[in-house]
């Protein structure tokens, strides 16, 4: 595993390892993240061993903006209107995918680091908290090498979270929006604008 400072050509680094199929580890706004490129199988099925996660548990998949979303995801009018609102930020919300039945669980986070690595890749990341599933979350690097540690790839240092909480999930996929886990946006910030 290498530590490396979230600086730029550390970022550019991070997106090729995670073109050639590698878990890395990167501060968000909420907690630390652990993830693989999106539409990588392999790599995605490594990241479920790393977390130690079910198969059956979606990843969220972190996008640059609503425009990266909508290659993926059908994006209606009450979603539109809470990425405008509140993306990028700690809100991830579940969409029906574009390419089947299923649903997609999206989010663009509110971290330069974070978005330096999307923009980086230029795909979205399949992604989760950087720790062992069960366990606390991660707000800065040195409890996810203490957690995961030899596990990933990289681990970029970008110092602690800002916010340092889960973001809320909010399934808008079908006719009434479910909060599905309230986190850093309230019900109440949700529902006004």
């Amino acid at each position: 595993m290498a530590r490396w400072p979230a600086d730029p050509p550390h970022i550019a680094r991070a997106a090729e390892r995670l073109r050639a199929g590698a878990v890395i580890a990167f501060p968000t706004d909420t907690l630390y993240g652990v993830g693989a490129r999106a539409k990588d199988p392999a790599a995605v099925a490594r990241l479920y061993e790393v977390k130690r996660r079910p198969p059956g548990q979606p990843m969220v998949w972190l996008v640059s903006d609503r425009a990266q979303a909508e290659r993926y995801a059908v994006v209606s009018p009450a979603a539109a209107e809470l990425m405008a609102r509140l993306w990028p930020g700690p809100l991830t919300l579940v969409l029906r995918s574009r390419v089947d039945e299923s649903t997609i669980a999206v989010r663009a986070p509110a971290d330069a680091v974070a978005l330096a690595l999307l923009s980086a890749l230029g795909e979205p990341i399949a992604s989760s908290s950087a720790n062992a599933t069960g366990r606390p979350p991660p707000i800065d690097a040195d409890q996810v090498i203490a957690g995961l540690g030899e596990e990933l790839d990289v681990v970029l240092d970008g110092g602690p979270c800002r916010i340092g909480q889960p973001s809320t999930i909010l399934d808008v996929s079908g006719a009434t929006p479910r909060i599905l886990r309230e986190g850093a946006i309230s019900a109440a910030e949700l529902i006004r604008g």
